[in-house]
């Protein structure tokens, strides 16, 4: 199935760009640390819930699509951690570093699983293998020590946010990125 952006309809095209907005908002952590860690529950509150919802209404809604990286149970976990994120804001920095921390770990084992997969069939694997370090190195740092500097803790989540939505595999025409 053609999953380009040009072919979706327009569910599929609020979801993608609704799924942008995790990066985008990486790039916001990694540039404006300090200002965007005053704000930081309310906007990856909100985003996360807006991102969780589009993406299970594109679901619903486009009964023809497959299932990409982010299934319907990840949608329902991004509302609830939006949602908690938006009503724990006093806590919700250290929430924020654990739960992102939790979710890179889990995004990290599939990557690796799916280079060992690839490994014995023969297939490419070195980059998901490579993927998969880079997201458990990151996820292990966003959950030592959650409660010292909120600062590093922000420009780590804003590498999160940047990688997290992306999903690097090897394909026969060479190595292809999803979102």
């Amino acid at each position: 199935m053609d999953r380009s952006f040009a072919n979706q309809k327009a569910p599929g095209r609020i979801a993608f760009i609704a799924t942008l907005l995790l990066p985008i908002l990486g790039v916001a952590c990694l540039l404006f640390s300090g200002q965007v860690a005053e704000h930081l529950p309310h906007i990856l509150g909100a985003v996360m819930l807006f991102v969780g919802a589009a993406d299970i209404v594109t679901d619903l809604l486009d009964r023809d699509s497959t299932p990409g990286k982010i299934t319907v149970g990840t949608d329902v976990v991004m509302i609830v951690l939006g949602v908690v994120t938006l009503l724990n804001t006093r806590e919700s920095l250290n929430v924020i570093a654990i739960m992102w921390g939790l979710l890179g770990l889990e995004k990290a084992a599939r990557e690796i699983d799916e280079s060992l997969a690839a490994h014995t069939s023969g297939a490419g694997w070195v980059a998901p293998l490579l993927t998969g370090a880079f997201e458990l190195v990151l996820g292990a740092m966003l959950l030592i020590s959650p409660l010292a500097s909120v600062g590093h803790h922000v420009l780590l989540l804003g590498l999160e946010l940047v990688v997290f939505p992306f999903h690097v595999h090897t394909a026969p025409a060479g190595i292809e990125v999803d979102v």
